[in-house]
């Protein structure tokens, strides 16, 4: 049975008519609910993933342009999704040269304003006191969604051990929103609260209960609406709530040593594995998308600085302060070994890359009406710097992915100059169906049309 979208309830009011429970709402599209035809285009979506100390360092190179563009080693992991790739090499953050008044304007600095595009509101010589001065465009995009009849949220804003007061997104001037760094608060705000500190012995049990009431809901939807399509997405949509469950339970289950005889209560730690939560607040955000709680995503991988970031998956463990400051963190953090700029820099940028790819991988395997969800998401991974030990602000790479419903031509590798990362913004706008004629400063003009072919 296939349903004219015109003449289609809300979904909240469907849902009701058929007795389902409230826990429903969120995790099916009107085109998965209503078992609507293939053919029908999933929505628009927007993925953004930031994180600073550059996408380069040494002495790697960036993937060459022109026909048979390639990839270089440490993007290796981004081959499989060549034609879904719009790599840009020189992106310039002109907002942070440009505008008055005194203050840091390294790479480290650029990291308020690089959603904005924007003059601050305060420049400081402190990035952590940095104010940005008007509204970023996940914002700009979640609330031009929401003025248009979309109930979901905004944006899901989430982030992995992000400490410095440097922030990414702005509600406007001055008005941070902070990114939510607790899975466990995602997964509750997500797919249904529950109380901050159970005794220990209902820990499980309060989250089975959840998900099995979910799961409960859903199979009697499909049973009495659904076709063979609804049923594959449902089971997709309840095995992804189900592995991200089993790794928030890995993490509730690391208690702190007690010397009393009383029980511990299982609590996430404050300094879990930095890819571990990576990972989860990666499937959080992609089960988001696809349940359609949200069009907007913003995931922060650690702050500007990362000054006692390590990535334990590589191998590294704290190795004490750094002799040349002490005050600048762990000599085998993500900072200290970008300042180095020596072989540690390249495995970690690969790192990051094999995270853009684990992102692309999951937007891929969701189909998405005629697609798959990727090919409906417009998504972006930025830095705030080139390399993270010049601390560049010009030349910035980016990589953009999919191409939000045939807006944005893939498949190309391109090589900018004199480039403002304003035009990106104002293309993510249009592209996310929010008429867009610049944004931020106005002087950066509007859109970069090459995007787009």
């Amino acid at each position: 049975m296939f349903i004219n979208r015109r003449n289609v309830p809300s979904r909240r009011s469907f849902l009701k008519g058929l007795g389902v429970g409230s826990a429903l709402l969120p995790l099916l599209q009107y085109e998965e609910a209503f078992g609507a035809c293939a053919a029908v285009p999933g929505p628009k979506r927007m993925f953004i993933m930031a994180w600073s100390l550059g996408m380069l360092g040494g002495g790697e190179t960036w993937a060459t342009t022109g026909a048979n563009w390639a990839l270089p080693t440490q993007m290796a992991s981004l081959a499989p999704y060549r034609q879904d790739l719009l790599l840009l090499d020189g992106l310039d953050y002109d907002f942070l040269k440009d505008m008055p008044g005194s203050g840091e304007r390294t790479g480290f600095a650029a990291f308020p304003g690089m959603l904005t595009g924007a003059f601050y509101q305060t420049l400081s010589s402190s990035t952590s006191s940095d104010l940005g001065g008007g509204i970023s465009i996940d914002q700009y995009v979640g609330l031009g969604l929401q003025a248009t009849g979309y109930p979901g949220l905004v944006s899901l804003n989430v982030g992995v051990q992000a400490v410095s007061t440097g922030h990414l997104s702005w509600k406007g001037p001055g008005q941070v929103v902070l990114p939510n760094l607790s899975p466990l608060s995602v997964y509750n705000i997500l797919f249904g609260s529950a109380p901050s500190s159970p005794p220990p012995d209902k820990v499980l049990a309060m989250r089975k209960s959840v998900l099995d009431y979910v799961a409960g809901d859903l199979n009697r939807f499909v049973t009495r609406v659904g076709g063979t399509d609804d049923r594959a997405r449902v089971a997709s949509h309840l095995q992804n709530i189900r592995d991200i469950e089993q790794a928030l339970a890995q993490q509730m289950s690391q208690t702190p040593p007690s010397t009393t005889c009383t029980t511990p209560v299982p609590l996430l730690p404050s300094r879990p594995p930095f890819e571990q939560v990576a990972q989860i607040q990666i499937d959080l955000a992609v089960t988001a998308l696809a349940a359609d709680a949200t069009r907007v995503v913003v995931l922060q991988l650690g702050d500007q600085y990362d000054f006692n970031v390590i990535l334990a998956s590589l191998g590294y463990t704290a190795g004490g302060p750094i002799p040349a400051d002490a005050n600048t963190g762990d000599v085998n953090s993500i900072y200290g070994l970008s300042k180095a700029n020596g072989p540690d820099k390249v495995k970690i940028d690969t790192w990051f890359m094999d995270q853009v790819s684990y992102v692309l991988g999951s937007l891929k395997a969701v189909s998405d009406g005629a697609g798959t969800m990727l090919d409906n998401t417009a998504f972006v991974a930025m830095n705030s710097m080139r390399t993270g030990a010049g601390k560049e602000t010009v030349g910035v790479p980016a990589i953009m992915a999919g191409s939000c419903g045939g807006y944005f031509k893939t498949g190309r590798s391109l090589s900018l100059t004199n480039t403002p990362n304003n035009g990106v913004l104002v293309a993510l706008g249009n592209a996310m169906g929010i008429p867009t004629v610049t944004f931020g400063e106005t002087r950066y003009g509007g859109e970069l049309t090459v995007l787009k072919g």
